[in-house]
């Protein structure tokens, strides 16, 4: 072709007859064709980022994150960790799912942009819903619904993509758009059980769309042409900081309802440093080169996060506790001294689980996942990391005689005491 787009002869042509110029497909600014971007000319050498649509889409998960850690933090026991947990998943898998469509199809054109937007929509009706599941029926209803709905979205996407997709990327597209499309039907089947067959449908839902990626991929000779590395990597990093920040938002929050009694202010400011050493030790010291090794250790790497973000997650809600804790204990501790009560005898089991077992969690997450990377043999950094969740965990189950910000003090020193480690003993 020359540099006018035109290939050679073409401008011999007088003109295109009519029907030569209807059969050719004219580009448009509102619709472009829904082909694999690693496939195009254009996108192979791009340095891809994120999309302005996609930060605006992450926007809709923070409000998810905050409507799951409020029912966490409002029940901070057995029956509130477990439903918190279960519901993360969805939540947690519905940006999950869309990140890795849009690494691979997205084209920025009028369509997909108005089902994205739809998409988030429905997310915000997730999100105002979430905590009322388990308690209220209609909210249970209201979840189902939306959740099927980003679900029947996305397999519309797929199927989008299929008019555009070459042979040996049918069935990769196919077993997308069937997973979701599948999984919604089950999810608003769950509507017509009651009782806890309602959950297991909602389980057997998710099973069918975490198992439909792993078929589709191992339809492919390549399955690195369906994504971007770099896209993915800088992708989750940001769902990290979302998550990240919610914790970061518990500070605050904690803190400004405890008439900033000193014992409260400074367990919060613990709090902080225990978030700052989260983030060091994730964006430091957790690679990435497991997307390219292969599907399995791409699943590993992309599913292993769910602990990453739902540890993040709970240490918030735990260090919110831990500072309203603190500073109801300063204020009743001259009550407390009168009736003999030992101080921090109020600090539950749920509370600490929440702070110790959260960042337990996320230390499991991130071993699991840099694992998973090259570089395997670094086994000082992974035992550490297994020795502080071990240490952790043990700290929530006995340190039921210690106040808040003695607690939360021995969870920052084991924190810093284990970013130290890493950044010392990281290679240059």
């Amino acid at each position: 072709m020359d540099a006018d787009g035109l290939k050679p002869g073409a401008a011999e042509r007088p003109s295109q007859t009519p029907d030569e110029a209807a059969s050719v497909e004219q580009p448009s600014h509102f619709v472009r064709p829904q082909a694999l971007r690693n496939l195009l000319p254009e996108h192979r050498a791009e340095e891809r980022t994120s999309t302005w649509l996609e930060l605006f889409f992450d926007l809709c998960f923070v409000v998810a994150v905050a409507a799951l850690a409020r029912g966490l933090h409002d029940e901070p026991n057995l029956g509130g960790t477990l439903r918190f947990l279960g519901l993360f998943v969805p939540v947690w898998w519905s940006w999950m799912i869309f990140t890795w469509y849009a690494t691979a199809f997205d084209n920025d054109d009028v369509p997909y942009r108005v089902t994205l937007l739809a998409a988030m929509l429905c997310m915000l009706g997730l999100a105002a819903s979430v905590e009322g599941v388990g308690a209220e029926a209609e909210a249970a209803v209201g979840f189902v619904v939306t959740y099927a709905t980003m679900r029947f979205l996305l397999a519309g996407l797929f199927l989008r993509a299929l008019r555009q997709a070459s042979a040996d990327m049918r069935s990769f597209v196919v077993f997308y758009a069937a997973g979701n499309g599948l999984g919604a039907a089950i999810w608003l089947s769950s509507l017509l059980v009651l009782g806890p067959g309602r959950y297991a449908l909602w389980a057997l839902g998710l099973l069918v769309e975490l198992l439909a990626p792993i078929l589709a991929v191992r339809t492919l000779d390549d399955p690195r042409v369906s994504f971007h590395p770099r896209h993915i990597a800088e992708r989750y990093g940001l769902f990290t900081i979302i998550v990240l920040g919610e914790s970061v938002l518990a500070v605050a929050a904690g803190t400004a309802d405890t008439d900033w009694a000193t014992s409260a202010v400074l367990t919060a400011a613990l709090g902080f440093v225990a978030a700052a050493c989260i983030w060091w030790l994730y964006f430091d010291h957790v690679g990435s080169s497991g997307i390219v090794l292969g599907p399995l250790p791409a699943f590993y790497w992309g599913y292993g996060h769910l602990a990453v973000y739902a540890g993040i997650a709970a240490f918030g809600v735990g260090t919110q506790l831990a500072v309203e804790a603190a500073g109801a204990g300063a204020a009743h501790s001259a009550l407390a001294l009168a009736a003999g009560t030992p101080a921090g005898g109020d600090y539950a089991l749920g509370a600490r689980v929440a702070l110790a077992g959260g960042v337990a969690l996320y230390l499991f997450g991130i071993a699991f996942v840099d694992r998973v990377n090259e570089g395997v043999a670094n086994g000082p950094a992974l035992s550490a990391r297994l020795g502080t969740a071990a240490f952790l965990l043990a700290l929530a189950v006995a340190g039921s005689p210690l106040p808040p910000l003695a607690f939360m003090t021995l969870v920052v020193v084991a924190l810093l005491a284990l970013t130290a480690f890493e950044a010392v003993s990281a290679p240059p």
